[in-house]
């Protein structure tokens, strides 16, 4: 990722002097992430101790939208998952200005995140975000999914011009497919969703999950929807098939503590082709976007593949 906007170390001073830290000892660029520029931080608090922290400057997002993700983060971090919630300054205010965007300052977590993960840390991500669906009834904030239909639509008059012919096939098949099938999504439980678990997203010390982190595609939606991103990428080999053992340990582990409704039992495989589908979309989006061009992209091909693995799997089922 580019650092969209540079700091100098008296901006961060200052800037995470208003949070009582009050000395920095040093500042380095992150190259994690597309939208956003990061930072990671060391500095000292008012006690003499030693932090780490992550610095995030919202390019893109509205700071109107921030104060969803705040709560969010504070909300599942005092329910005991290993979320890093933004720090405040006195006036109880996470988000401030720096450099012209809006920003916040939250504890940097150990861990590392996984390249290939394990049965152990697939265990525990599914643990954790069955947790999380768990908790959403006591947090009262809401936000609309905007990867939803009308952006699926969009997408798909976007992206003709640019697919070869069985692509632009696959893609209108399996929109109209994820239409048809809404009324009955719609009806499945709902509530928090990450939108975006992938691996890259969590952190851990050996098996032992330290960190869930990226809250800001979150919204409400299908809790399926959600397990089935995180399956796509945590239980799939290179060639986009689900790898059984990783697979079973995520369905398994997360059903201990929410089981699936009849219902949701019904659609699973159907998800799984939709969360291959709109992270397929996504990379297309971004491939053919001239204003990308100067950020780090992602294939499109692997999610294709997946997708076309997954429609493979419904199939014979």
């Amino acid at each position: 990722m580019a650092v969209y906007t540079p700091l100098s170390q008296d901006q961060t001073a200052k800037f995470i002097a208003a949070f009582g830290f009050v000395r920095l000892h040093s500042l380095e660029a992150t190259h994690a992430g597309i939208e956003n520029t990061n930072y990671f931080v060391s500095a000292e608090d008012q006690a003499g101790a030693k932090c780490r922290l992550v610095l995030t400057l919202f390019e893109q997002m509205p700071r109107s939208e921030l104060p969803y993700f705040v709560a969010l983060t504070r909300f599942l971090s005092e329910a005991g998952l290993p979320v890093p919630a933004p720090y405040r300054n006195d006036q109880g205010e996470a988000v401030l200005q720096l450099a012209g965007k809006p920003a916040i300052l939250v504890p940097c977590f150990s861990g590392r995140h996984p390249t290939t993960p394990n049965l152990a840390q697939c265990r525990a991500i599914a643990a954790a975000m069955a947790r999380m669906h768990l908790s959403s009834p006591g947090f009262h904030q809401h936000r609309v999914n905007d990867r939803g239909a009308a952006w699926r639509d969009a997408a798909v008059q976007t992206l003709q011009p640019f697919l070869s012919p069985e692509q632009k096939s696959l893609l209108l098949q399996q929109v109209a497919d994820w239409r048809l099938h809404q009324p009955q999504i719609d009806a499945l439980p709902t509530g928090i969703n990450h939108h975006d678990l992938f691996h890259d997203n969590a952190l851990f010390d050996g098996d032992r999950l330290t960190g869930i982190i990226d809250f800001y595609n979150a919204c409400d939606d299908s809790f399926i929807y959600d397990l089935a991103v995180l399956v796509n990428d945590w239980c799939s080999d290179p060639d986009g098939n689900l790898e059984p053992r990783r697979y079973q340990a995520v369905l398994d582990t997360y059903q201990q503590h929410r089981p699936f409704t009849s219902a949701e039992q019904q659609l699973w495989p159907r998800m799984l082709i939709y969360a291959a589908l709109r992270f397929w979309i996504s990379r297309l989006l971004s491939w053919h976007s001239p204003a990308n061009k100067a950020v780090a992209q992602k294939d499109p091909l692997p999610m294709q593949r997946m997708l076309q693995r997954r429609l493979t799997n419904h199939a014979s089922d």
